[in-house]
């Protein structure tokens, strides 16, 4: 490229203030040099690292799940529940956010706050967990209070659980080991982005029953 052809594109060069005027008047473009990672996609990663390859390597149509469609009904039954709660919080649903310096981006379902502090809160139908929540999902929703620190200010330090078939609710701790170990994996996903090398199967062959990518797999 000669020196006046160099001196014809300066001006399609956006400064840092042009591209953040672009951001704000049109929020649905990402003009990033790395991909944004979504909370969703932290889950599938600990569940199984192929799932990510055949999404955004792949590009590979997903199968319609049975989790899935439980999944869409979860936004009515959390406002159903939060409106029979006796407690006063600010309620927030289906927030849009990213944060380029974590590198993630997600739609928060549900999270209060509550004068105090903010947190997300998820639905299950299923048991109560003797213990912690498992990690695939706990990850996710640790990916979700990074947004919300990083967007509102918020320090968030716990996900608040509905267990519908219980009609209860449980408090989990969000450590900051938890937030450092989402961060590692940003960039691991990132890595597979780049490198489009199919990973290695998840070892739980019984993850694989109502798998989206069951077709494209094959576990091979």
């Amino acid at each position: 490229m000669d020196y006046l052809e160099k001196r014809s594109l300066k001006k399609y060069v956006l400064s840092e203030g042009d591209i953040n005027i672009i951001r704000l008047n049109y929020p649905k473009i990402h003009l990033y040099t790395d991909p944004l990672i979504g909370t969703e996609e932290i889950r599938q990663y600990v569940y199984c690292k192929r799932i990510i390859f055949f999404r955004r390597v792949v590009n590979a149509p997903m199968k319609q799940t049975y989790k899935m469609e439980l999944g869409q009904e979860k936004h009515e039954k959390l406002q159903q529940l939060s409106q029979k709660s006796n407690d006063n919080p600010q309620k927030y649903y289906n927030i849009y956010l990213t944060d380029y310096e974590s590198g993630l981006v997600g739609v928060i379902d549900f999270f209060e706050f509550d004068g105090n502090e903010a947190y997300p809160v998820e639905i299950k139908s299923g048991n109560i967990p003797p213990d912690d929540i498992e990690e695939p999902h706990k990850l996710q929703v640790t990916a979700q209070a990074i947004l919300i620190e990083k967007n509102f200010d918020f320090l968030v330090k716990k996900v608040k659980i509905v267990y519908s078939k219980y009609k209860k609710y449980i408090e989990y701790p969000i450590l900051i080991e938890d937030k450092l170990k989402v961060l590692k994996i940003v960039g691991k996903i990132r890595k597979l982005i780049e490198k489009e090398e199919i990973p290695h199967p998840t070892i739980h062959e019984g993850k694989c029953v109502d798998c989206e990518c069951k077709n494209y797999c094959l576990r091979s």
